[in-house]
């Protein structure tokens, strides 16, 4: 009887075999087997499916992989808001129970594992076994040129790759499935950092068959007619397949997943190097500072970006409230993203010193860097471009943002936003206006409008640019040979990948004192991956789990920043009193080992005879 139930389960969950396959896209509706795979036009249709980008037609697709939806009412930025990085504006059940550590099977399933608008683990199965239906049955195809025969097997053995990443990165080590039909269905679970390995092989293999059907990238160089304008830059590249196997290598080093000491780090940081040199060699380039929000709002793409994800294209602000930074009184009279204190801490003083701890702050005060009665003057640039903060300015607002609390009207001042009075403010516990409990907002994918009709932006996340790719060199090769180290393919060190991006938005190069040694290095290139991909793919949530710091992260009192206005005076010479408060403990983290890894839904677990399921969150 169990068996019965491996087989219905990979055929009903993982989309395996005796399942109709020829139902993946209505245009193949009565086709034949050999009818799918003999014509280029049919097996691209077939294979399409798994990069379609429009959600009202298909749900399982690879930028389903790219979780954004992992809560009940698709917020955006859902993960985060369960870490210490942020806060939601009102609690979400995602929110709660993630951050008490409550995802037991049935609320796991509905997290991550439902057909209609979360299915992260259902769409990675069913993506698997196209990519392998895909690969096995090239030799079919008659009608194809040897380049549209190489650019097929590439974006399939790179999609079949991504979707093992993003299990692992969710589930921890789970089978590497490279064949649509097995005898045995009594499959093992490697480890993580073997799952990494076998997605890092398959990106290779990824790469060579798209820079063999000259992909390398899918838009011309710059300076070349085309450049940013093919139809096709959704699909995977010759330079995105080096740079995810960098990535998939680089988690198997961290940590959580590395079984093979030092040398697991020196097989990522030449992964790294290799990467980032053929990113360089096919001229894609840092945006300039003043270009830098470019990369999340406005266009869909930049040359930045090896491959991004745009989400409902020209909507406006009203429609996409759900999904992006907003104020207080928006959307539903709640607010959006609100960073913490403890994440704002992350953002250095113009001049390099770190704020991250009491005695950090103490010395940067004593250098003359920081006044803790006027903290958000003279910050890193990013801290304007990624955060919201009493007295910040922004495109459609008039003056400034105001958060603060006037005692002598007892209310929140108003923002005028496009001629809108906004109320943003602070309320330490309310559950019920929305307002922020940290005295923060996200900015970084709000460009600041309201919604009216006739403000309309591209929102999208990328899925890995430029920036990324030297911070994961920094990072790997750090760890392998030390900050002045460099790869035996790249010819810059860790520490000059790190200043590279800091330069590029106008920061001074990492302080000596912080490069003395690799440990020491590591904290600040940790910090620069914090605050350069803020509120992106989820990056810090997975983060501070491969790097086994979610503990201590995690397990810090949560604080924010309560503002009230006050006349100017020596003491308060921005005219506001600052006060660091412990957000309430309805917002406060709680950690246990087990949130490591995502339980996989236990109903479904049970039915593989040797499957070993993690551990409930309970």
């Amino acid at each position: 009887m169990k068996r019965k139930y491996i087989i219905l389960l990979f055929c009903a969950l993982f989309s395996f075999s005796g399942c109709n396959f020829l139902e993946v896209d209505p245009e193949l509706e009565g086709l034949k087997e050999e009818d799918v795979f003999s014509t280029y036009k049919n097996y691209r249709l077939y294979f399409d499916y798994v990069l379609t980008k429009d959600q009202s037609i298909n749900k399982l697709n690879i930028h389903e992989g790219y979780p954004m939806f992992v809560d009940f009412n698709d917020r955006r930025f859902a993960l985060v808001s369960t870490t210490d990085a942020a806060d939601a504006g009102r609690l979400l059940r995602a929110q709660q129970e993630v951050k008490i550590c409550k995802l037991g099977d049935e609320t796991c399933s509905d997290f991550s594992f439902t057909s209609d608008r979360r299915p992260i683990a259902l769409a990675m199965f069913k993506i698997i076994r196209i990519a392998n239906r895909s690969i096995e049955n090239i030799d079919k195809l008659t009608n194809a040129k040897p380049q549209e025969i190489a650019e097929l097997l590439g974006s399939a053995y790179f999609v079949r790759a991504y979707a093992h990443f993003v299990l692992c990165r969710f589930y921890g080590g789970m089978p590497y499935i490279d064949e649509s039909q097995k005898d045995n269905w009594d499959l093992e679970r490697l480890t993580a950092n073997e799952t990494y390995r076998k997605a890092a092989d398959d990106f290779y293999k990824a790469y060579e068959y798209l820079r063999d059907a000259g992909k390398m990238r899918r838009d011309a160089v710059p300076g070349v007619a085309g450049h940013l304008a093919a139809t096709d830059m959704n699909r995977p590249s010759g330079c995105t397949a080096l740079a995810l196997r960098a990535r998939a290598l680089m988690y198997a080093a961290s940590p959580l997943n590395n079984l093979n000491g030092q040398q697991d780090w020196i097989d990522a940081a030449e992964a790294s190097g290799l990467a980032l040199s053929a990113a360089l060699e096919w001229k894609y380039e840092l945006l300039p500072a003043s270009k830098y929000t470019d990369n999340f709002i406005g266009k869909e793409y930049t040359n930045e970006c090896l491959w991004s994800y745009s989400h409902y294209a020209k909507g406006n602000i009203s429609s996409l409230a759900g999904f992006n930074a907003y104020p207080m009184t928006y959307y539903n009279n709640s607010c959006g993203v609100c960073p913490t204190q403890n994440f704002v801490d992350k953002y250095e003083t113009a001049d390099g010193y770190a704020l991250n701890t009491e005695e950090d702050r103490a010395i940067a005060i004593a250098a003359g860097s920081y006044e803790d009665q006027k903290p958000y003057a003279r910050r890193d640039p990013r801290f304007d471009l990624t955060i919201i903060y009493d007295g910040s300015t922004t495109p459609y607002v008039e003056g400034t943002i105001n958060i603060h609390y006037d005692p002598s009207t007892k209310s929140f001042p108003k923002t005028k936003i496009s001629g809108y009075d906004a109320e943003f403010g602070i309320e330490w516990g309310t559950t019920t206006k929305g307002y922020s409990n940290t005295g923060y907002y996200m900015r970084k994918m709000w460009s600041g409008a309201r919604g009216d009709k006739d403000i309309k932006r591209y929102y999208h996340d990328p899925l890995i640019r430029l920036a990324e790719i030297y911070l994961s060199y920094a990072e790997c090769v750090n760890e392998a040979y030390g900050p002045n180290g460099q790869s035996s393919n790249c010819t810059i060190t860790a520490l000059e990948a790190v200043n590279t991006v800091r330069r590029r938005i106008g920061m001074p190069e990492v302080r000596s004192e912080y490069t003395a040694a690799p440990d020491i290095f590591r904290e600040r290139i940790r910090n620069e991956r914090n605050i350069e991909l803020a509120f992106e793919g989820n990056h810090y949530y997975f983060d501070i789990r491969r790097w086994k710091v979610a503990p201590e992260s995690m397990g810090q009192t949560l604080m924010g920043m309560y503002i009230e206005k006050c006349e100017v005076s020596d003491q308060y010479p921005a005219g506001r009193k600052y006060e660091r408060r412990a957000i309430p403990q309805n917002r406060q983290c709680v950690w246990k080992d087990c949130m490591y890894w995502w339980p996989f839904p236990v109903k479904e677990a049970n039915k593989l005879m040797v499957f070993r399921n993690n551990e409930n969150w309970q």
